[in-house]
């Protein structure tokens, strides 16, 4: 008995041990669960927090309340696009349809005209014919579809006078920009990517990452469209997007991170570089020989001077050629070069730029 109701209890006491056990398990389990959920839902309202709290420091900072959005149905513009109607400003969106892309074209327009009719945002849809701008020599297909893009924005900004272009460029493609740039032996005013502001085109997520627009969308319910061509190499900047950086990263982790830091200093230094020309360069469009002499580097110089008025580094190159040839010269006449919509050319003891005429010699 004594032996039975010994194992009686011990078995009691083993089903008490494994109930309280599993007891245990199950309240530290659902303990976990809350505690998982608790930090899911902190970071859902802190990433989504986080993005609108910038989003409208940024726009209160500039004294921004209306914009026209440009809206390609993709994550970024469909974030941005979210973000500013739960803002409540005053927002003109605007899709572009280039027709390249057949069906798809027409899938990414239907749906921008049924987010913008959920949100209650008035939309333009405008329709491109980039083939024929895109046929002139030295025209990519990207290059002609970005100026169509951009004068239209520009034409109705002026139309309507509203207050910026707002478009939703982000950390991850100011990295591919630098990347591009350098690639092209661009300089610090290149290689300093975009800017969020510069008076007409505003990137209010310029310093958010592609991951962090993406979990936005998805704590807040708002759906997008890819663009097929984007998931193909066949551009260099989807080539450094696809191939390029994610091969870096492999390599050196936290890549973007740093990349972005070094996008940050140059748009600093690049701040200094602006108060040097402006101190240096006279606010007229002739640059003295004596200007160009007191120089520490008359290339430097004669670029920031050139390209105020569109010439390239390699018009600047040929410009300082010049100049070293006849140094200690008071007079170089007679050689000029096509800048924008006129010429840089040498005349009585400097450089002047002569609009509408676009003669070269």
């Amino acid at each position: 008995m004594e032996s039975r109701s010994g194992a009686s209890s011990t078995t009691r006491s083993c089903a008490r041990h494994s109930l309280f056990a599993c007891s245990r398990r199950e309240g530290m389990l659902a303990e976990s669960l809350i505690i998982a959920k608790f930090v899911i839902v902190k970071r859902k309202k802190g990433i989504s927090a986080k993005m609108a709290v910038r989003v409208r420091k940024l726009l209160n900072g500039k004294g921004v309340s209306r914009l026209i959005i440009g809206v390609s149905g993709g994550a970024d513009s469909c974030a941005l696009l979210h973000i500013l109607s739960e803002m409540r400003l005053q927002v003109q969106a605007v899709h572009c349809n280039f027709h390249l892309r057949g069906e798809e074209s027409m899938r990414d327009q239907h749906y921008v005209e049924s987010l913008c009719r959920h949100l209650d945002i008035p939309l333009n849809i405008v329709d491109f014919d980039v083939n024929a701008l895109s046929s002139k020599p030295g025209i990519s297909v990207e290059m002609a579809c970005r100026d169509l893009r951009y004068d239209y924005f520009r034409s109705l900004l002026k139309e309507s006078g509203f207050d910026r272009i707002a478009v939703a460029h982000n950390a991850d493609d100011n990295i591919e920009t630098l990347l591009l740039n350098l690639f092209r032996g661009s300089g610090v005013k290149g290689l300093k990517g975009m800017v969020e502001d510069n008076g007409v085109v505003i990137r209010p997520l310029l310093t958010f990452s592609r991951k962090d627009i993406e979990t936005y969308l998805t704590e807040n319910g708002v759906d997008y469209v890819t663009d097929s061509s984007n998931l193909t190499s066949d551009y260099r900047r989807n080539y450094i997007r696809n191939e390029l950086l994610p091969a870096i990263e492999q390599r050196w982790k936290g890549a973007r991170k740093a990349i972005s830091t070094t996008i940050a200093n140059l748009q600093s230094e690049e701040q200094i570089l602006k108060w040097a020309e402006e101190e240096l360069l006279p606010a007229d469009d002739f640059l003295s020989l004596q200007t160009i002499a007191d120089s520490p580097d008359p290339l430097w110089i004669i670029y920031r001077f050139a390209s105020r008025y569109g010439a390239t580094r390699d018009v600047a190159l040929e410009i300082t050629d010049v100049y070293e040839k006849k140094a200690g010269s008071q007079i170089i006449v007679g050689k000029s070069w096509k800048a924008g919509e006129g010429r840089l050319i040498f005349i009585m003891k400097g450089l002047k730029y002569e609009p509408n005429n676009g003669s070269e010699c």
